[in-house]
């Protein structure tokens, strides 16, 4: 995760960087600002979600800090926080959650691989969730 305490039209991740954080074992980035080189990057093969894109590179002379809590799109990100990304976005799970959530989600996805074979099926969700007899009435 990276982030600014003061948004810049600049870039925080480019290919370099991107390089290092793939070697060292990340499993993808998340930046609350600009990324470039997104052609290096896509063949990098890490995945990388960001909010921009900027040619202009960050300097190198203010220090950051690492394992603290930042924000970013309103929700504070706390060191030992699960982080998930997909093709949909991200969210947040606090740190003294994430097994509950992980429990509760494996229970979704099994929930609705029962409900897609029933959908393959010739089903409707409309006849699956009750809502032909909540309208329609009857049974």
């Amino acid at each position: 995760m990276l982030t600014m305490p003061d948004p810049a039209p600049v870039a925080l991740v480019g290919e370099l960087l991107a390089v290092q954080a793939k070697v060292r074992g990340a499993a993808a980035i998340l930046v609350d600002g600009a990324v470039r080189d997104l052609e290096d990057l896509q063949a990098l093969g890490l995945p990388i979600w960001a909010r921009f894109v900027s040619v202009r590179g960050a300097g190198k002379s203010a220090l950051g800090a690492m394992d603290v809590a930042v924000t970013v799109g309103g929700v504070t990100i706390r060191p030992g926080d699960g982080v998930v990304l997909d093709a949909d976005g991200a969210v947040v799970v606090a740190a003294e959650r994430v097994l509950a959530v992980l429990e509760a989600a494996r229970a979704r996805a099994a929930r609705e691989a029962r409900l897609r074979a029933q959908l393959e099926q010739g089903a409707l969700t409309y006849d699956l969730h009750g809502l032909r007899r909540q309208v329609e009435g009857g049974s």
